[in-house]
């Protein structure tokens, strides 16, 4: 059953899994505004495939249309637009992983000046106990930013 699908994904798209998934791996790097336009072609092609293949699933059409919509747009993409959009991504993680990071920082307050442990292990106590990866250095430079200027505060009074 599982590899009658895989073929029939396979033999819609023309592609390997392993394309495949590189393929669905560059959609969830693109910016917001290029996924939509994606799910837009998605949608098109979708009844494109229902139309010739009737006896198919509907959830490999769906998923063999997302493929093809995906390859596609960023075939209309230059390199440059694509580079683009997957920094516009990344940006984005790194502002959700310092809201995230600065909404702990009480936590890390206490670890660092009351529990006296190191940044290393404060971003491993955050691994293990919040599931959340940070490295030691984004929270040395966020303390360095946040506790570096009360020091200055302090001490200019």
């Amino acid at each position: 059953m599982l590899s009658d699908k895989t073929n029939s994904c396979e033999r819609l798209t023309k592609m390997s899994i392993q394309t495949q998934n590189q393929k669905l791996r560059l959609f969830a790097k693109v910016d917001i505004l290029t996924k939509l336009k994606i799910l837009e072609s998605q949608k098109t092609l979708f009844y494109k495939l229902k139309e010739l293949n009737r006896k198919e699933d509907n959830a490999v059409l769906m998923l063999s249309s997302l493929i093809i919509a995906v390859e596609k747009t960023l075939e209309k993409f230059d390199d440059v637009d694509l580079n683009v959009s997957k920094f516009h991504s990344k940006n984005l993680k790194r502002i959700v992983k310092r809201e995230r990071l600065l909404a702990h920082w009480a936590t890390v307050r206490n670890l660092k000046l009351e529990k006296k442990m190191s940044f290393r292990n404060i971003s491993k106590y955050f691994m293990q106990s919040q599931k959340f990866e940070v490295s030691w250095s984004t929270i040395y430079n966020m303390w360095i930013e946040l506790e570096g200027k009360e020091k200055e505060e302090k001490s200019d009074a």
